[in-house]
């Protein structure tokens, strides 16, 4: 074979192998093409239809076709669990099973089981109740719980005393001294609110304590802190804890706005048995359902009380008497809520007290004058006698016991009194010496102390002058220019508050007499001797069987019709002093009425004597600011009560503020 053969046959052969490549590409491409529209191809179906599906449900949503499974929808994922914790959480914790929820029919508290077995609570949170329902934080209810003891100064009051197994079955809060923590500490407060019920949760707020203060009157230690409510009014009661869980504080629903809390270290020693019975005060009031109430000669009505419990509940009286009569319910501002007419024989009466109380029902003789012809007769026939009334009730009603009218007094002791009922005032006699200085000190952390001093050449009122940890008690400083027997008197600045009180009568210089020296010139001074009037308007007199008799009337005084003491002011803000000559446990009444008779003022005046010879006794009463009726026009009178009937002289004495007598 030749080149040129050779040649040509190569040349061939890769024209060949060229067509051949060519041809294999053209092949591949013609099957991408025809993947490609098959793609199209059933692209376009699937749009199809879903375009059928979405027209269907509109079209015969009856007979729609089943569709396919859509694709899962990628999900965010969940937010974590808040975890919570810290100080306040763990002293929560700890200290839950503890509280209490404490229920009477009108109120709630927070109350705090302490393992000596007993359920510490705000007192005055229960409105008066002396027993209470305690919903433990386990769910279970002990019914009818009494109070066994009270720390009288700062107004808490202890439970029980609760079954020993209960008690270990849940464990009373751990209770630590305070007075310790340092400034700046974190503390917490727990407890309900008063629109709390069975099944809430107490609340807690978070602070820091801000100091430690004593007050040494009542040896009581007081934690201060920020921690409280945004609506502290609206509590009753908290605990004040540390962040182990530990309660330090418990502060009554009148401090927890103001942040101050009692150290439980002083309330855990108060637990012994002997403080505990001493802590049980003589029942201020004689409650029954029953009662039998007689008029003394010359005495203008007779008085009940009804507990604020009452407030929007029907309370039927029936008062069977021979006189006829008119029984009246007034509220605690002296506003007439009630009256009705009391017929010779049984009257039933259903009263419905719709405001806050406690309630007075005052049951009066009615005029002579305002009955004619044979009821007449017969009312004289009946007023021969000293009026009686027999009062039975569908719900316990009270007759007020002034024990501390009754108490001694004396220089450089301090003495413990109780205001145990709105608008009560507690009046003293005490024997001073000329060219001495005392100072007469009125404490408490639970009324806004007001000091009246009369008598002896004095005549001095004082409300805030004395300080203390919430700037509201009383001082007064007194250089008497003679020896005598000077009257003090106590009473809350509103005439709303109760609670304990310490008065303490100082002798800062001049002599100090002995014992008996200083008996003889008391008793020398208490001989029935009424003071020299100071009033602008005043009257004097006498008692007889008759009644009062006035035998010295002030100049520019004047007497209404039925003997009491006409007082014309501007503004209804005044000082009455009343003064009787009497017999140990004398006792008589005093009124402020109205032009229209309604009860401005209403209040006692006991004889407290040492001997059996007659003494003298004086009380001091303020006219409150917002009295009703309309301004000009007061009656002042002052009856015998109860064992009244030794008084042989009285004498009232009015001092005008504004001086503007008429």
């Amino acid at each position: 074979m030749n080149v040129t053969m050779l040649t040509d046959r190569l040349r061939l052969r890769g024209l060949w192998l060229f067509a051949l490549l060519i041809t294999a590409t053209l092949v591949l491409s013609a099957c991408d093409l025809v993947g490609d529209d098959d793609d199209q191809d059933e692209q376009q179906e699937q749009q199809a239809q879903q375009e059928m599906q979405q027209e269907e449900p509109a079209a015969a949503p009856a007979a729609r076709p089943a569709a396919r499974e859509p694709a899962a929808e990628p999900t965010r994922e969940p937010p974590p669990q808040a975890q919570g914790g810290g100080e306040g959480a763990r002293a929560y914790s700890i200290v839950f099973p503890s509280l209490a929820l404490v229920m009477t029919e009108q109120a709630v508290a927070t109350g705090l089981v302490i393992s000596d077995g007993y359920v510490v609570v705000d007192e005055r949170s229960l409105r008066g109740a002396s027993a209470a329902n305690v919903l433990l934080s386990n769910g279970e209810t002990l019914e009818g719980v009494t109070i066994a003891g009270r720390d009288l100064h700062t107004g808490l009051a202890y439970l029980g005393p609760l079954d020993n197994n209960l008690v270990r079955r849940l464990p009373g809060a751990r209770l630590g001294d305070g007075e310790g923590i340092r400034p700046g500490s974190s503390v917490f407060t727990i407890g309900y609110s008063t629109d709390d019920q069975a099944g809430s949760l107490p609340s807690i707020y978070s602070g820091v304590l801000s100091g430690v203060d004593e007050w040494e009157p009542g040896q009581r230690t007081f934690l201060r802190t920020d921690a409280r409510p945004d609506s502290p009014f609206s509590t009753v009661g908290m605990i004040l804890v540390d962040g182990a869980g530990t309660v330090i504080g418990i502060a009554p629903a009148g401090m927890v706005g103001l942040g101050w809390y009692v150290s439980t270290g002083d309330l855990a020693r108060s637990l012994s048995a002997d403080q505990m019975a001493e802590s049980i005060p003589a029942p201020a009031v004689v409650t029954a359902t029953e009662h039998t109430l007689t008029l003394s000669p010359g005495q203008r009505s007779a008085s009940l009380l009804l507990s604020d419990e009452a407030t929007g509940q029907s309370a039927l009286i029936t008062v069977r008497t021979e006189t006829a009569s008119v029984l009246q319910m007034f509220d605690v501002a002296g506003e007439l809520l009630q009256e009705a007419t009391l017929v010779i024989g049984s009257t039933i009466v259903a009263l419905a007290p719709e405001t806050a109380g406690p309630y007075e029902i005052m049951i009066s003789p009615e005029p002579v004058s305002a009955m004619e012809g044979d009821e007449e007769d017969a009312a004289s026939g009946a007023m021969s006698e000293p009026p009686t009334y027999q009062v039975s009730a569908s719900v316990p009603l009270m007759v007020v016991v002034e024990a501390e009218d009754m108490a001694v007094l004396s220089v450089n002791e301090p003495f413990v009194g109780n205001i145990d009922i709105p608008g009560d005032a507690d009046s003293f006699n005490v024997a001073i010496r000329a060219g001495a200085v005392y100072e007469v000190l009125a404490q408490s952390l639970l009324i806004d102390t007001v000091l009246l001093v009369q008598g002896g050449g004095l005549d001095a009122v004082d409300d805030d002058t004395g300080g203390g940890p919430f700037g509201r008690d009383s001082a007064l400083t007194l250089a008497p220019a003679e020896d005598g027997i000077i009257s003090v008197t106590v009473k809350d600045y509103a005439d709303e508050g109760t609670g304990a009180y310490i008065l303490t009568i100082t002798q800062i210089s001049g002599e100090m007499p002995d014992e008996e020296t200083a008996m003889e010139e008391q008793m020398a001074s208490s001989e029935a001797r009424l003071p020299t009037p100071r009033g602008d308007v005043s009257v004097r007199g006498e008692i007889t069987e008759d009644g009062l008799q006035p035998t010295l009337l002030g100049i520019g005084s004047e007497l209404s019709e039925d003997g009491s003491l006409i007082v014309r002011d501007g503004d209804g803000i005044f000082e009455i002093v009343a003064s009787i000559v009497g017999p140990d446990q004398s006792t008589a009444r005093i009124f402020v009425f109205t032009a229209d008779d309604q009860t401005v003022v209403s209040g006692r005046v006991v004889a407290n004597c040492e001997t059996a010879d007659p003494c003298l006794a004086s009380a001091v009463f303020i006219t409150p600011e917002d009295s009703p009726g309309p301004a000009g026009e007061w009656r002042v009178l002052l009856q015998p009560e109860g064992a009244g009937s030794g008084i042989t002289e009285w004498q009232i004495e009015v001092h005008l503020y504004d001086q503007s007598a008429e």
